[in-house]
């Protein structure tokens, strides 16, 4: 099939690494005998081999043509642009549809390719950086310098390097129980371990000073540890906190979102080869990849800050009863990735009933966006209420939101002249049982 065929082209490669343009490619293209294959055989067979998840993203990196770059952007005000992308690079992006739109990216909150959503696989292992971004993708091997990494999913992309000194931690096996995974993702959120540490699958935990990742087998130095350990029986990998650290970004930039789930900042975008996107991540690595492996940019360093991005001048939570429970930065109040009638969301706020957050707007910014609602940890339970104040006055609230309801738009809010912008989520009517509230793609407009 020329799809798949241009699938190996991507991970093989030519000059510069780019595979041959083509032209509009699909799973019922002609074969070069002329002859039309039998595209719902080729398609049951391939998720039969793959499955469902991975057969998408094996599609996402072989399909081309003009409809797979089909987008929604939104600007800065009041106006949605629907149509092809042709041209992204230098700060311009030119948008064809009814009309052609030449925008300038720094006036641009968003794109979104059309009918893509993000799907975080639940056992996929996960590459998590010092950012909180994260990466589908498993360690090959790696010494106290840097790891070597190769896409899960997105498996025809090219294997890429990491500094060890940007990664937070590797996930080499996901627990399949909720709980076993709910606990894990918090103990990757709260470490703050002064030494590596292993976490194994039999429970334990060993730490010391990680000095090699072979194929098989980690090496960890220390006191009373056991030295070479195989990576069968490893669960996750936390590095000392004190030395991970990754740059934020400085200027214009964007937050990548993937078919795969994977989310990373870039200083650098643009459109090549007409069905190709490159990036430079904030890490140093270089991606090249199809238009059809991402999901949507948010862009940064223009019109649009995250709130999530953002500290807070004050944080206040009132307990219902005793429990105490921290706000989270694009992460659920359990530390999980943010999710929402099963849509994975790559920024935002995660807090739990009753939280009040405050952020400082000095007058820069135009607008107040987000899309509220239970995360689906809290599996259908959970009822939340939802306000907006700016300098002290309620400028938006909702009726009680409960877990089986659609995620809300929050739009429009107007903050001009604002001093300061609170969020706050109350108890709804059953207390705080489950109320795992978010405020995703929370964004300020200037």
């Amino acid at each position: 099939m020329t799809g798949l065929r241009a699938a190996s082209e991507v991970a093989g490669g030519e000059a510069h690494g780019f595979p041959r343009p083509g032209r509009n490619q699909s799973l019922g293209s002609r074969s070069t005998e002329g002859k039309r294959p039998c595209a719902f055989g080729l398609l049951l067979g391939a998720i039969l081999l793959c499955g469902w998840p991975h057969f998408m993203a094996g599609v996402a990196t072989a399909q081309t043509g003009a409809l797979l770059r089909h987008a929604r952007v939104r600007t800065s005000g009041p106006d949605t642009h629907q149509g092809v992308v042709t041209k992204l690079e230098k700060g311009r992006l030119t948008l064809v549809g009814e009309q052609t739109h030449e925008l300038a990216v720094r006036d641009l909150d968003r794109l979104d390719f059309s009918d893509r959503t993000p799907n975080l696989p639940a056992d996929a292992p996960l590459l998590i950086l010092a950012n909180g971004d994260f990466l589908v993708a498993s360690v090959v091997e790696g010494d106290q310098e840097s790891l070597r990494a190769k896409w899960v999913q997105l498996s025809a992309l090219r294997d890429f390097t990491v500094p060890l000194e940007a990664v937070r931690a590797i996930v080499l096996h996901r627990p399949s129980g909720a709980e076993a995974g709910r606990l894990l993702w918090k103990r990757l959120a709260d470490n703050r371990n002064e030494q590596d540490e292993l976490i194994l699958k039999s429970g334990d935990t060993l730490t010391g000073e990680l000095k090699r990742i072979a194929t098989d087998s980690l090496h960890l130095e220390g006191e009373g540890t056991a030295g070479r350990v195989a990576r069968e029986g490893i669960v996750a990998v936390t590095f000392n906190a004190e030395f991970a650290e990754l740059e934020p970004l400085k200027g214009a930039g964007a937050l990548v979102t993937l078919v795969d789930g994977s989310r990373f900042h870039v200083s650098e975008i643009a459109l090549v080869k007409g069905d190709l996107m490159s990036f430079k991540t904030l890490f140093g690595a270089d991606f090249v990849m199809p238009a059809a492996a991402v999901c949507g940019l948010r862009f940064l360093g223009g019109c649009a800050t995250l709130v999530s991005e953002m500290e807070p001048t004050k944080a206040e939570f009132t307990p219902y009863l005793s429990i105490d429970w921290p706000w989270r930065r694009d992460r659920n109040c359990l530390a999980q990735p943010l999710r929402m009638r099963g849509i994975d969301y790559s920024n935002g706020l995660g807090v739990h009933s009753r939280q009040r957050l405050k952020y400082a707007l000095d007058g820069e910014y135009r607008e107040f966006r987000a899309t509220v609602g239970v995360d689906d940890s809290a599996k259908g339970a959970g009822s939340v209420l939802f306000e907006v104040k700016v300098d002290g006055k309620s400028v938006w609230k909702s009726d009680v939101v409960r877990g089986a309801d659609e995620p809300l738009p929050v739009n429009n809010i107007d903050l001009k002249g604002g001093r300061d912008l609170e969020l706050f989520v109350d108890f709804g009517p059953r207390g705080d049982i489950l109320d795992h509230a978010n405020w995703c793609d929370a964004v300020l407009i200037r």
